[in-house]
């Protein structure tokens, strides 16, 4: 929340973030997926230890009823728990692509805006069949809305940016003096 609240750059944040969550479990690995503003297109936002092949995979998948966990959960706006990729039908047509490095259950949650647009989604793999805990589930909804907060900040930091470059060009457009008074002179 410190390296939020001092506008830290969002890869870094999100980083920090993940890893604070994986140290807290034993063969957890964690990611933060981020929703394009086409609303459909998956961005990576961290994995600072998946495997940057499988990153690399995923990175622009487009969510849908049967995504994954993650394309999954955004699709559906809702938490969606996968105990065994190897039998679960939502992955399906990306079995072949996690195969390899040994990811085997995968729980995503939705990150929503305050109005409850999905944002993105904050995922926990484990190397073997897994149900979570109460706990886990605990840490992956502080974590979402931890993740939540950071995304928010830096789009009212990038909206704020394009307000006041767009009001600066208004202005050196206007060839006329101008000055600012209040309402009582």
């Amino acid at each position: 929340l410190e390296m939020i609240a001092t506008s830290c750059a969002l890869p870094i944040v999100l980083d920090s973030l993940v890893r604070m969550i994986e140290s807290q479990a034993e063969g957890m690995f964690c990611t933060v997926l981020l929703l394009d503003e086409d609303m459909k297109t998956v961005r990576h936002g961290a994995a600072p230890s998946l495997p940057a092949d499988y990153v690399r995979g995923i990175n622009g998948l487009t969510i849908g009823p049967r995504a994954g966990a993650c394309g999954t959960a955004m699709y559906r706006g809702e938490r969606v728990i996968v105990t065994d990729i190897e039998t679960d039908p939502l992955w399906e047509g990306y079995r072949e692509h996690v195969r390899p490095f040994g990811l085997r259950s995968c729980w995503s949650t939705p990150i929503f805006s305050p109005d409850r647009t999905v944002l993105g989604a904050f995922a926990m793999y484990f190397t073997e069949p897994h149900s979570p805990t109460d706990d886990e589930l605990r840490l992956v909804e502080a974590a979402a809305d931890i993740a939540r907060i950071a995304i928010e900040q830096q789009r009212a930091s990038q909206a704020l940016r394009h307000s006041e470059a767009r009001n600066h060009a208004i202005l050196r457009a206007i060839p006329d003096s101008m000055f600012l008074t209040t309402i009582d002179g």
